[in-house]
């Protein structure tokens, strides 16, 4: 064998054995949700997350996304998913799971973060305070959707009356409480589930952020919207498998917390306020009707929801979560 043809080849080896040690010591986590590749959270949040940890790392880091519930369907089924193992990391709210997250919730009633404030913020803020609920994983990031509005189909809401006896569909136990608290009777579904149940009368409206207009098609099935009163704000978050955190090194914790965290938080909440002002926009280009309560309505419903959230916080101080010094810290 000529020596050039010797050298090629030992560069070609020498490739090949560097691509399998870069391989053997990179890391992919997959990451699982269940929304489509079209979701707003996707193209904007989870997407630009998988190029940033990608570039941190140098590549011995990297994300793989596993959309529209490809590691099994179902959005209440998310927080099983990773702290069982099935995905590294994975999208749900924690009103899905609400047993494993009383304190945190208690961030999503109104009036606890005051009208005009940013919850996300002030739930970073005063992180510590809820980090016992987040001991089975690793916290990467957590949100609120812009305040919730009442969608319905056939009756419009105008009044805290108007809303006495319909089924209202809610994200977690606090908002169906919310909604209870209203006269309504809460119908508890994953957001996936909406648009068939509001379309066949399942159900007469939902409380949900309006951004579901665009994301999950409501504008086609909806034709009130009603805002005003303080409402509730749900919230989002990605969480990590705990050994899956375990077992990255140092460097590589450390470049998954400069993408996630706060910085990340703000980026889903910005994301969703951008899809509600647009979802809003399209509502009202579409013929459908926007309704702002004037302050003597939307003052009944306040009164409903301020009783609600002293008494929960009461029940939650009576099972041993300092439930009442966090609603007054948020209050702040």
């Amino acid at each position: 064998m000529s020596f050039t043809k010797s050298l090629i080849t030992g560069m070609a080896a020498g490739a090949i054995l560097s691509a399998v040690t870069f391989c053997a010591s990179a890391t992919e986590l997959k990451f699982a949700h269940y929304a489509s590749t079209k979701y707003p959270l996707h193209v904007g949040l989870f997407v630009p997350l998988t190029e940033a940890i990608a570039k941190e790392t140098n590549g011995k880091l990297t994300i793989r996304i596993y959309p529209g519930g490809e590691l099994g369907a179902g959005p209440v089924e998310q927080y099983d998913r990773v702290v069982d193992g099935v995905a590294d990391i994975a999208y749900t709210l924690p009103g899905y799971t609400a047993s494993q997250f009383p304190q945190t919730l208690l961030t999503e009633l109104p009036g606890v973060v005051p009208a005009g404030e940013d919850a996300t913020a002030k739930f970073w803020t005063h992180v510590d305070m809820v980090d016992k609920e987040f001991r089975r994983t690793k916290l990467l990031a957590l949100w609120h959707n812009p305040p919730s509005v009442l969608l319905t189909k056939e009756k419009p809401i105008r009044s805290l009356e108007d809303l006495k006896g319909m089924k209202i569909r809610v994200s977690s136990r606090n908002v169906g409480r919310v909604a209870e608290s209203w006269g309504a009777t809460p119908v508890s579904m994953p957001i996936t589930e909406v648009y068939n149940s509001l379309a066949t009368g399942v159900i007469d409206g939902v409380l949900v952020d309006s951004s579901v207009l665009d994301s999950f098609k409501l504008t086609e099935v909806a034709n009130y919207l009603t805002k005003g009163m303080n409402s509730t704000a749900s919230p989002q978050m990605l969480l990590m498998n705990r050994d899956s955190w375990k077992s990255l090194s140092e460097d590589e914790k450390k470049a998954l917390e400069k993408v996630t965290q706060a910085g990340a938080s703000e980026t889903g909440r910005h994301i969703q306020a951008v899809g509600v002002a647009e979802a809003e926009l399209h509502f009202a280009e579409a013929g459908k009707e926007i309704i702002t309560l004037s302050p003597e309505e939307a003052a009944k419903f306040n009164v409903a929801s301020d009783a609600l959230v002293a008494e929960i916080a009461s029940e939650l101080e009576g099972g041993g979560i300092n439930a009442k010094a966090y609603v007054e810290t948020l209050k702040q």
